[in-house]
């Protein structure tokens, strides 16, 4: 019999938490301006599960409408960066890898909106990287939001 593969997570206080019972589809390193005041980071790393593996198991976090096709998820206690959610990717839940409880058992496939990246904040990986969006998920984002 399959073992089932599950990668749960949640926010800083425990009041969050969630559960995913499928391997990531992808995971991505984004520089936009959005993700960085998101998380108070130069770049924020996401991983996307499946919507159907994935559920929260605790509080539900709170969402803010960070654009128009884009909202945000954060612990409303703690005020965690917990994920986002596309209207263009409404198959998937994309959750901060920062969150996971083993965040080493993901994999980043690429760097996105690396023409918004903070010029001293340079990884030295061979990972892709995409000025824009990637190529491999669609996107509606032109810009990234200014403030």
């Amino acid at each position: 019999m399959p073992t089932e593969t599950i990668y749960q997570g949640g926010c800083l206080c425990g009041a969050v938490r969630y559960r995913a019972s499928a391997e990531p589809l992808r995971g991505v390193i984004c520089h936009c301006q959005a993700c960085r005041r998101h998380s108070g980071a130069p770049a924020l790393a996401f991983v996307h599960f499946p919507i159907e593996s994935f559920q929260w198991t605790g509080a539900q976090p709170s969402w803010f409408r960070s654009s128009q096709f884009a909202q945000r998820a954060f612990c409303a206690t703690c005020g965690s960066t917990l994920g986002m959610r596309e209207e263009v990717l409404a198959e998937r839940v994309q959750v901060s890898v920062g969150s996971l409880d083993e965040p080493e058992r993901v994999r980043i496939d690429d760097h996105v909106w690396t023409q918004s990246r903070v010029p001293w904040f340079d990884t030295r990986d061979a990972l892709p990287r995409f000025a824009t969006s990637s190529n491999a998920v669609p996107s509606l984002a032109e810009q990234p939001p200014e403030s």
